[in-house]
């Protein structure tokens, strides 16, 4: 082959071929400065107005295929260049440039793909659960991208020589297969993960309550489990395929804020205007009180020996829910009680009833 190469080179130089060479040089020279161009015009037009301020997306991908684009150019004009002519040499040099080729388009595609990533993080890092993101997700992302890439440039290069990939290509998907059931629930747990990470239906700081009832604030989503802080102090760990399987709600959201009621049972001859005008002034004396919406009252129902007074009003954060309906419940029953209006006593008598009837039933069966 180095013989078949000189005698080329001989023939041409001394055979008459000059003016061939001479046109080959120019190609190439001309694919040269094509390319110096391209990288002259990113740097004056696209990269230089952008030096002293954070770089754009846009900006970040010319950049990442700033040198791949002029190596493709250059690629191109010899590839030119080569084709005027026939020879022994030709095929191994085909081979070559298209091996050169497809490995510069796949360092230019994981190279925009890193950059499209790395700005991604960047965005939702300014976040609280974009830190999770930044730190669990993306590498995960960036891995598999770059595995899927090359790839698919292996797959093109073994084409290329007409190796037969269908046997590669059903091992790999039967491998996926068994690693796929064999780790089902840990999948399931990281696409949950996913999931969360990119519709967040609740944030790092949400209070949130579950469909079997237990609530808390978030504390941390990871991939495989989110976690929640209980009032009682307890660390919650929550797989995130149930939390993407079942209802949660986000007492957090749209604001924190919080609407409590607070319902009295009154004698039936009482002043129901009265009292839904005590009631009130007990919310609006209550500093953790909204103004607006402003608390209301209404005359719910009628017991049997009740009526039911109902005030509804909102709270800044569910986090003085339990402080404020303490404080309003103590000031509607002192107004209550200086006010002369009796509180009514079913629940007592429903349930010194049920004992009654408990008993008298206990007191037949034994007769019997």
């Amino acid at each position: 082959m180095k013989r078949q190469v000189m005698d080329w080179i001989w023939a041409a130089l001394y055979g008459g071929y000059w003016k061939e060479v001479l046109i080959t040089i120019l190609i190439l020279s001309a694919a040269w400065l094509a390319a110096q161009i391209y990288l002259y015009l990113i740097d004056k037009l696209i990269l230089r107005p952008t030096r002293r301020t954070v770089l754009t997306l846009g900006g970040r991908i010319w950049r990442a295929i700033r040198v791949p684009g002029a190596v493709i150019i250059f690629m191109i004009g010899t590839y030119g260049s080569l084709h005027r002519y026939t020879f022994g040499f030709l095929p191994f040099l085909d081979n070559v440039l298209f091996i050169l080729t497809v490995f510069t388009v796949i360092y230019a595609a994981i190279s925009v793909m890193g950059v499209v990533l790395h700005w991604y993080a960047e965005k939702i890092s300014r976040e609280k659960e974009g830190e999770t993101v930044a730190r669990e997700l993306l590498p995960l992302v960036d891995k598999v991208v770059k595995i899927v890439i090359s790839g698919m440039g292996l797959i093109v290069v073994l084409d290329r020589y007409n190796i037969r990939i269908e046997s590669i290509l059903v091992t790999l998907g039967v491998g996926s297969l068994a690693v796929g059931l064999a780790l089902q629930d840990t999948l399931a747990n990281m696409f949950g993960g996913f999931t969360i990470m990119l519709d967040r239906p609740f944030r790092i700081g949400d209070r949130i309550q579950l469909q079997s009832g237990e609530q808390g604030d978030v504390r941390s989503i990871g991939m495989r489990a989110t976690s929640v802080m209980t009032p009682e102090g307890n660390l919650l760990v929550i797989p995130n395929s149930y939390l993407v399987k079942n209802m949660v709600i986000n007492q957090s959201f749209p604001d924190a804020r919080r609407l409590i009621s607070v319902e009295v049972n009154v004698a039936p001859d009482s002043d129901t205007e009265l009292v839904k005008r005590l009631m009130l002034e007990a919310a609006r004396k209550s500093a953790g009180v909204l103004r607006d919406p402003a608390p209301s009252a209404l005359f719910a129902s009628f017991g049997k020996n009740a009526l039911t007074i109902s005030m509804s009003c909102f709270v800044r954060s569910y986090l003085d829910s339990g402080t404020i309906t303490d404080e309003i419940n103590s000031a509607v029953n002192a107004s209550l009680k200086q006010a002369g209006i009796r509180m009514s006593t079913d629940v007592v008598l429903i349930k010194t009833l049920t004992a009654e009837t408990r008993e008298s039933t206990e007191d037949d069966r034994d007769n019997l």
